[in-house]
């Protein structure tokens, strides 16, 4: 028997934003809230946020949780981005609130990540030491999430932490990551090295805006119902 859940909460980018090549309820978060029936989703998600936003949401958040009813899934970004201050442009922050019975949407505005903005890097500024070299990147990022895991299994939370985009090299094992790689390889919430939202649907569905982005791109619902079935469904029966 499923467990029953009163709200749906998404954390991410594009690749989990409302409306982004794909509706509401044909996106994998869409597919997991209708296969729980969960009535209520609060999407926190925004195009080129970075996982620092991501986990910097779901932390500031956590007084409106409900650590027994709610379900959560944290969405991983590209890792090659940053969030900086935006020079005092007041630069606002919304999510959406979706009713799956009707699938209608409002926006609701996060204070927590006002005057703040994502910008995409992809290592090409080399003052940036951080992302000059990806086995470090990884490794930093594997070093947060199992801060995060630690964290959010101290709350008893319903979570899964899953990877949107190029899975992460399980052979990265080198003296800093000597411990969380394999911790977080292990950790039967995590979906980061293998069957990720790119990698699942790569030479298999075309994304939808393939011609912009290439197999970077988002997915319709064909490659949404894959990733849903092949890589999320099993890890939260």
């Amino acid at each position: 028997m499923l467990k029953e859940y009163n709200k749906l909460w998404v954390f991410g980018d594009s690749y989990t934003t409302p409306g982004v090549c794909v509706n509401s309820q044909d996106s994998f978060w869409g597919l997991i809230a209708q296969h729980f029936k969960i009535s209520s989703i609060k999407n926190c998600s925004k195009p080129v946020n970075s996982f620092d936003s991501v986990c910097h949401l779901l932390i500031s958040m956590q007084d409106q949780y409900n650590w027994d009813h709610d379900l959560f899934l944290i969405g991983i970004p590209p890792l090659e981005r940053i969030t900086v201050f935006d020079n005092f442009k007041d630069t606002a922050y919304f999510g959406h609130e979706i009713d799956t019975n009707t699938w209608k949407s409002n926006r609701f505005k996060i204070p927590y990540h006002h005057g703040l903005i994502g910008m995409q890097n992809y290592g090409s500024d080399k003052k940036l030491i951080i992302h000059s070299d990806r086995s470090w990147v990884e490794t930093q990022a594997l070093r947060t999430i199992f801060l995060l895991t630690t964290w959010l299994d101290s709350k008893n939370a319903n979570y899964l932490i899953v990877n949107l985009s190029k899975p992460f090299d399980k052979d990265n094992l080198w003296g800093p990551s000597e411990f969380v790689l394999p911790f977080c390889q292990n950790h039967s919430r995590c979906i980061l090295f293998e069957d990720t939202y790119y990698s699942v649907n790569v030479n298999l569905n075309e994304p939808a805006d393939f011609k912009q982005y290439g197999w970077n791109g988002h997915h319709g619902p064909v490659g949404n119902a894959h990733f849903f079935e092949s890589s999320i469904k099993d890890k939260f029966c």
